[in-house]
């Protein structure tokens, strides 16, 4: 006669690693920023509709900037016309903006980062990352 027994698994907790999420975060500000300053071509030409917009004074690309904390990222730009080009007007389309860089961003950042994610057994903040 053959007897199987199981132990009971002790249950699993993802948890979040704060330091490599913050290092995730500012891949993702950085490449975000590359995104929006790369896009951004010399005038002329005037940019297009779904383009980053034409460089002409170059004040806009140098106003961009990225704000990081523990679990966001920012990124824009302080510009009053920055709002034109982004909602575009009754004469103009829309220009990628911000928020299309934040998404290549993250897209490139998937490709850069490590995990910041870990599995802990156990009771949760008790045990270590596994």
């Amino acid at each position: 006669m053959i007897e199987i027994s199981f132990k009971k698994w002790a249950p699993f907790w993802a948890t979040r690693d704060a330091a490599a999420f913050r290092r995730w975060l500012q891949v993702v500000a950085e490449e975000s920023t590359k995104a929006f300053k790369g896009g951004m071509k010399q005038f002329p030409p005037a940019s297009k509709a779904r383009q980053y917009p034409s460089v002409r004074t170059g004040r806009l690309r140098a106003s961009i900037s990225t704000q990081i904390t523990n679990d966001s990222v920012t990124i824009g730009t302080h510009m009053p016309y920055s709002g034109y080009l982004r909602y575009g007007t009754s004469r103009m389309s829309r220009r990628k903006m911000s928020d299309n860089a934040l998404k290549e961003g993250m897209a490139a950042a998937k490709k850069r980062a490590g995990k910041w994610v870990g599995w802990s057994k156990g009771t949760p903040g008790i045990s270590g990352i596994e």
